[in-house]
């Protein structure tokens, strides 16, 4: 496949990208699509696209980061890059942005977690949280009638405890098979 380079600014190129992937598109396929679109005679130069105007593809150029990343090329059989592209969308991910994680998860040794294991760490703690709350409002309960506190006794805290060591599990047991899957060994006493 043939291809074509083009020299733009530092803030072109990272609106560009910002597009391609609020579109859900690789920078690359949507350079493409729109210059087969331009080719076909769909889409001019002297006039803003149809679909959204000019002024909705100026964005903020993203914050100067510390220290610049670096670009890796690799080829991949295309079995593997079959692979690797099912791998990135289970997670919702360009390919890139797996093989980056996947990198980070073993130099690291640390769990990189996509949006659905984020949204469940997020369940978890906001479950962790009512429990809380709970807790707090059968404190201040007893602490503000003493004659009151025998109550206590016959609350079932084991239950509760139950319930807490439930969730704490929950969480070890999701950060365990996050880091498995990225292939790392997991120290079992943690």
């Amino acid at each position: 496949m043939a291809t074509i380079g083009a020299a733009v600014s530092a803030q072109m190129k990272n609106q560009f990208y910002e597009e391609a992937r609020a579109r859900s598109w690789t920078p690359s396929s949507l350079a493409g699509h729109v210059l087969a679109e331009f080719l076909a005679g769909r889409l001019r130069i002297d006039e803003p696209p149809a679909k959204a105007p000019r002024s909705s593809l100026i964005l903020a150029p993203p914050p100067p980061l510390e220290t610049r990343t670096e670009q890796v090329i690799i080829r991949l059989q295309p079995y593997h890059y079959g692979e690797l592209s099912r791998l990135a969308e289970e997670r919702r991910w360009f390919p890139g942005t797996y093989l980056a994680s996947l990198t980070a998860a073993h130099i690291e040794a640390r769990p990189v977690m996509c949006a659905a294991e984020i949204n469940a760490l997020r369940q978890v703690a906001r479950q962790l949280a009512d429990l809380g709350r709970n807790f707090n409002q059968i404190a201040r309960s007893l602490n503000s009638s003493p004659k009151e506190a025998h109550k206590a006794m016959g609350m079932e805290i084991d239950l509760v405890r139950m319930l807490v060591d439930l969730e704490t599990n929950a969480v070890k047991e999701l950060i365990g098979a996050n880091v498995r899957g990225w292939g790392i060994a997991v120290d079992s006493s943690d």
